[in-house]
């Protein structure tokens, strides 16, 4: 009885409708948003409340905050506001999708009740949400961030959770709580107390149990069961062993239907507690040969395990166990709340447990049409075409509107590559083991990026060289926008890496503020020559388990808080763009016409 193929035409009605906005700049929630944020009714300032509402974007609201309001209390209290504003429009979004449904009669009551009680457990989520980011985001990174040595401070007052082994874990789902001259760790359980979760996840299995059927409906009220569990769980020293068993009751979840949990840890650089995921994913029907994708994946870590002479036969068949027992994704977001209301990925792997991962592998989930339409829709902004030449942006944007699959086999080298990249080289221990000064984030998405690129040098298609290249080129240079935005600041560094080896191999230069893109199929080459020698170094480190700093210091070095490139050339080119960025970051470009390209 579930019609899938339906179910995606509603919820992409849905992404029509949010990315429509984009086409009127008077709306009443355009309106709405300036009133919130006292601001005039510039159009970039108009932008920034569409990059918010629609691509679920922070930083571009905040760039224009800072314009207007000096006083850093006002700025966070409309940005709240502005969260909570769009936190709204989505779950009326999420609302009538669900509604549209049940009149569609085109699910069975089992996944008709799963997405209604998503639902119900994403609307807390939401407001979960809001202490979360003021506690864990606000206050305690500014605490941490004043304390010396704040890693050797946590490890002194035990601000961390532990697995199985009794080890630290790498991640936590827990919250240091500063009262006074003291400081404590509690569990999410203890922080989220007030919140009527228990009650939610009892209605949710109750609901399932009541229309469950097959042993698909089981294993996911399995799931909740030990989702419920972890959530609820007390005693600190079992948080972690709480969650690994919910995870892998969620990779025995192989519907069609794949709801998203608390997974990854990015906007917490201290104590790495896991943000509040929450959402459905729908699975989409797709010509992607996964089967071959997955043998070139193993042939090319094979070869660059070869090439550095590794030997560790645990990290090698755990790295091919992991590749051979993933579940691939293709997908479109569903539903989403929480942290998902501050920015939606475009791919994922998950689960980052690697204990469970032995046992289960893992799932990538891969968002390629909603990407693809989320890039249409944006419009052209004035920043692009003063950083790079006309002719370099048609070439992309010809790409993007006019071949599609191209674009598509693009995404799949550079975003599916990249969620395979991340499985390389990792063995149980090596985040911690690499991770003493805290830096093991800022070289581990470089370190998935080149290897999903490196998967494609030793399996390249004369075709797709260039578009591969213009991609990487283009998103290198507007990583630069997250130098200040600690959640993204590993996807910043992997920026500078890239930016780096394009500047050293002449593919990029920098002079009188004018960059130059020297793309030929002879710069490719150079690059490509570069790439693979320092992702070879950058294997060692892995292997060998040094601290991260040690490649990281290779590339960028630390002022006044900011990460900048070591390369001169480059490290000018990042200044000039940065500052341009946060004064006309959200202009769009008055001189290009995007209705050309429909």
């Amino acid at each position: 009885m579930n019609n899938y193929k339906e179910l995606l035409n509603l919820v992409n009605e849905n992404n029509k409708k949010l990315n429509g906005l984009y086409d009127d700049l008077d709306s009443d929630i355009i309106k709405k948003a300036l009133e919130i944020c006292k601001f005039s009714g510039e159009k970039s300032q108009k932008i920034a409340i569409l990059r918010r509402i629609v691509d679920l974007k922070p930083d571009p609201l905040l760039i224009e905050l800072k314009k207007v309001h000096k006083d850093n209390q006002k700025i966070l209290k409309y940005r709240d506001e502005m969260y909570e504003f769009t936190a709204q429009i989505h779950t009326n979004l999420h609302e009538e999708l669900i509604e549209k449904i049940n009149k569609a009669n085109i699910l069975d009551d089992f996944n008709l009740n799963l997405l209604k009680n998503v639902h119900n457990i994403g609307i807390i989520f939401n407001e979960m949400q809001k202490k979360w980011q003021e506690i864990v985001v606000d206050k305690n990174s500014e605490l941490f961030s004043k304390i010396q040595n704040p890693y050797e401070f946590i490890k002194e007052n035990k601000l961390y959770q532990i697995s199985n082994d009794g080890l630290t874990c790498d991640r936590s789902y827990g919250v240091a709580l500063f009262e006074n001259e003291s400081v404590k760790f509690v569990p999410y359980s203890i922080f989220f107390g007030e919140f009527n979760l228990e009650e939610a996840f009892d209605e949710t299995i109750h609901n399932l149990n009541k229309v469950s059927k097959t042993p698909e409906h089981a294993s996911y009220v399995k799931y909740f069961e030990k989702l419920k569990e972890a959530f609820l769980q007390t005693d600190d020293d079992k948080v972690i062993s709480s969650w690994q068993e919910a995870e892998i009751a969620w990779m025995d979840v192989k519907g069609d239907l794949q709801v998203g949990h608390p997974l990854e840890y990015y906007e917490d650089a201290y104590t790495h507690a896991v943000a509040l995921e929450w959402d459905v994913r729908l699975k989409e029907s797709s010509s992607f040969d996964e089967n071959k994708f997955k043998k070139e994946i193993l042939e090319s870590f094979d070869k660059v395990y070869k090439n550095i002479n590794a030997q560790n036969p645990k990290m090698y068949q755990n790295v091919v166990s992991n590749i051979d027992k993933t579940q691939l994704y293709i997908s479109t977001p569903m539903i989403y709340y929480g942290a998902e209301m501050n920015g939606l990925f475009s791919a994922q792997v998950v689960p980052n447990d690697e204990f469970v991962s032995n046992k289960c592998g893992k799932k990538i989930f891969a968002f390629v049409n909603f990407v693809y339409e989320s890039s249409k829709a944006k419009p052209f902004m004035k920043l692009s075409s003063i950083i790079f030449e006309k002719k370099f942006l048609d070439y992309g944007r010809e790409i993007l509107f006019k071949k599609p699959e191209i674009w598509r086999k693009v995404y799949e080298v550079s975003t599916i590559g990249h969620e395979f990249g991340h499985i390389f080289f990792i063995d149980n221990d090596t985040e911690n083991s690499m991770n003493k000064n805290g830096l093991f984030k800022l070289i581990e998405e470089y370190k998935a990026t080149t290897g999903g690129l490196v998967n494609f040098f030793f399996h390249e298609k004369e075709e797709l060289k260039m578009p591969v290249f213009n991609e990487l080129i283009k998103r290198s240079v507007g990583l630069i926008a997250w130098q200040k935005v600690d959640e993204v600041k590993p996807y910043y560094c992997e920026g500078l890496i890239h930016l780096s080896l394009l500047f050293q191999s002449n593919a990029l230069s920098f002079e009188n503020d004018k960059l130059s893109v020297n793309f030929s199929n002879n710069s490719y080459e150079k690059f490509k020559t570069l790439c693979l020698q320092n992702y070879e170094t950058l294997a060692k480190i892995y292997y060998e388990k040094i601290d991260a700093s040690e490649f990281l210091n290779k590339f960028c070095i630390l002022e006044n808080g900011v990460y900048l490139p070591i390369n001169k050339n480059a490290k000018e080119f990042v200044v000039y763009y940065a500052k341009l960025y946060d004064e006309i970051g959200n202009e769009v470009d008055e001189n290009s016409s995007k209705q050309e390209w429909l």
